[in-house]
């Protein structure tokens, strides 16, 4: 059997490695390998990491919170808040500022878990330094004196993954029933 020279080789090579992309090409667009939902992760490992990057509320949260509080207003980090009341003042507090607020926390099924109210005194806490969850620190930061809100805190800005055990539970979706009575 005779040898081919390089070039001939290398003709080809090439001529078959533009094949096997001609083939590739062909079967990706033909869309033959395609997966019946794409947009949905292979495994629980690559669920997970998308929920990390981007959470999002469970299907029976997300229905319920569609149905309960539809009309409201959602931000960028997934808090949602219905305004009850109009502050008086028009400066909101800042960060490292002491504010004084009453509040009711409860689940997604009415269960009440926590109140200021109940207890008869407001809750004082500073801004930016964690000692409340996220939620807050974000709602807070954009009410005025007097202000009252209903706000849907996702697991991810509250209690997490874990929950707060007994009375909150993982993955929990929290409502909260606020007031900003004060800041300094």
């Amino acid at each position: 059997m005779p040898k081919l020279s390089a070039p001939v080789r290398s003709f080809f090579y090439l001529a078959l490695l533009g094949a096997l992309l001609l083939t590739i090409a062909m079967v990706v667009r033909s869309g033959i390998l395609a997966r019946k939902n794409p947009g949905r992760p292979i495994n629980s490992t690559m669920r997970a990491a998308m929920n990390e990057n981007a959470p999002q509320f469970s299907t029976t949260d997300a229905l319920l919170i569609a149905e309960t509080y539809g009309t409201a207003k959602k931000l960028q980090s997934g808090l949602r808040y219905l305004q009850r009341k109009l502050g008086t003042d028009d400066s909101p507090p800042r960060l490292g500022g002491e504010v004084i607020v009453h509040y009711e926390g409860r689940l997604l099924d009415g269960t009440v878990f926590d109140s200021s109210y109940k207890r008869g005194a407001p809750f004082t806490f500073r801004l930016g330094l964690g000692s409340v969850i996220a939620g807050w620190e974000e709602a807070f930061l954009s009410m005025t004196k007097g202000e009252k809100r209903t706000l849907i805190v996702p697991h991810w800005l509250a209690y997490g993954e874990k929950g707060r055990p007994p009375k909150i539970p993982p993955n929990a979706t929290l409502i909260f029933e606020v007031e900003l009575i004060d800041w300094r």
